[in-house]
């Protein structure tokens, strides 16, 4: 193989250069400085041009930020874009963290609560502004917690036994919308009806009409479905398997074969006073399946191991209501996949949890920015798709050879490739 060196120098992601004018003229600075506020005037980078250099050191494939220098160099051509440094970005965090709530329980444990209003204003607002979310569809909010594994000082440990935070997110279509930061010893269940409240308040505020709800058991509580009822929202929630619902579930003669996904089960629908109260029935649907081999403890007579959510839609089917409950998984827990992995979650940079709390909240930002702008591209170039992970969208999109010249006292991007970009050209 003979080789042949040339000394210059050109862009090996210059799908980015896109990116960053795209972020110029869908104005989203203004947004984020409306909801973050603006740094001295003496400052060089702005809350925006720190949450945009972040995007791009994610969308070259980065994911610590010491990769922000590999960024400066990939773009230390660009006639008008300077990339800040990583001391900057601990310089921001530490300008924007909140103080760290720490609530004690009768019990005598400690729960630690860090938050950012701000931030939990401007992520259904990013959303909207970048029409990933509109105000003519009905959506459904999901609520699920996130265990994040790291060896930072003040973590504390979880129910697996492991040492974490453990933030929560309410997202719609896997965009959060909400999200506020724990310690691990802090389940997702604790002040859980709050943060749904500020949530859904947040959402109908911008008229975004959220309709329906899901949740695990960590939502299943009295006041929790009290409050969804009064407020017109259909919820799908699993429910507790106590030793009362058991038994009316064995008790149950009417169950009916169905399949949900591979599986074959069989499903029922039966209405039970829940929480010892005196109210009205609530609707349980449920699904059961035969257990092969060893049986365990919680598996029910005959040999069944019985699973039940709790509902106010009278209208669908069991099986239906069952399948909508199950879509959760893909719809509103994959999104944590992404930030982990794609968005640096399980790398994060600092020390504490009021800090990191911050960074966690530009990551996100950043990965709906991502998502507004794989949106608009993927309408306009053929290989672009909207299912793209991260990075799928680097490979098709971002890796371009560019190169920036100037001629005629213009600065001119010179893209060396065979696919079409002309479609963003105007972005």
């Amino acid at each position: 193989m003979q080789v042949q060196v040339k000394a210059a120098f050109y862009q090996c992601f210059g799908g980015i250069n896109f990116m960053e004018a795209d972020f110029n003229v869908l104005d989203f600075k203004t947004l984020i400085t409306q909801h973050l506020g603006s740094r001295s005037h003496q400052a060089v980078y702005s809350y925006a041009d720190v949450i945009k250099h972040l995007l791009l050191m994610f969308a070259i494939g980065g994911d610590v930020l010491d990769d922000l220098n590999t960024l400066q160099a990939q773009l230390h051509d660009h006639p008008y874009l300077s990339i800040c440094s990583p001391d900057t970005v601990e310089y921001v965090c530490n300008q924007l963290k909140t103080v760290t709530r720490c609530q004690l329980t009768d019990k005598g444990v400690q729960h630690h609560i860090n938050e950012h209003e701000g931030f939990n204003k401007l992520l259904a607002v990013i959303s909207v502004a970048g029409a990933t979310l509109t105000t003519k569809e009905a959506y459904t909010l999901d609520y699920d917690g996130h265990i994040l594994e790291n060896t930072k000082q003040d973590n504390a440990c979880n129910y697996r036994h492991t040492c974490s935070y453990y933030p929560v997110v309410c997202s719609i279509n896997k965009l959060p919308v909400y999200m506020q930061n724990r310690n691990g010893n802090t389940p997702e269940s604790y002040e859980h009806l709050g943060i749904v409240q500020q949530a859904i308040a947040h959402c109908r505020a911008l008229q975004l009409k959220v309709v329906k709800f899901r949740a695990d058991a960590c939502c299943y509580e009295h006041k929790t479905l009290q409050w969804l009822e009064a407020n017109n929202v259909l919820y799908y929630i699993r429910a507790d398997m106590n030793a009362g619902l058991r038994i009316a579930l064995e008790d149950e003669p009417e169950w009916k074969p169905a399949m949900l996904g591979y599986r074959q089960v069989e499903v029922c629908s039966i209405t039970e006073q829940l929480f010892g109260c005196k109210e009205p029935e609530r609707r349980i649907v449920a699904y059961r399946y035969k257990v092969a081999g060893q049986l365990s403890i919680e598996d029910g007579s005959g040999g069944y191991r019985y699973y039940a959510i709790v509902t106010n839609d009278q209208q669908s089917s069991a099986q239906h209501c069952i399948a909508f409950y199950n879509q959760r998984g893909c719809e509103g827990e994959h999104h944590f996949k992404e930030l982990d992995h794609d968005f640096g979650w399980n790398k994060l940079p600092f020390d504490n949890l009021a800090t990191n709390t911050i960074y966690m909240y530009m990551t996100v930002v950043a990965y709906l920015l991502f998502n507004v702008f794989k949106m608009r591209y993927a309408k306009r170039c053929s290989f672009v798709r909207t299912e793209m992970r991260l990075k799928n969208f680097i490979l098709h999109f971002v890796t371009l050879t560019a190169k920036w010249i100037k001629t005629g006292r213009q600065h001119i991007l010179k893209l060396f490739t065979h696919k079409d970009y002309s479609a963003v050209w105007g972005t």
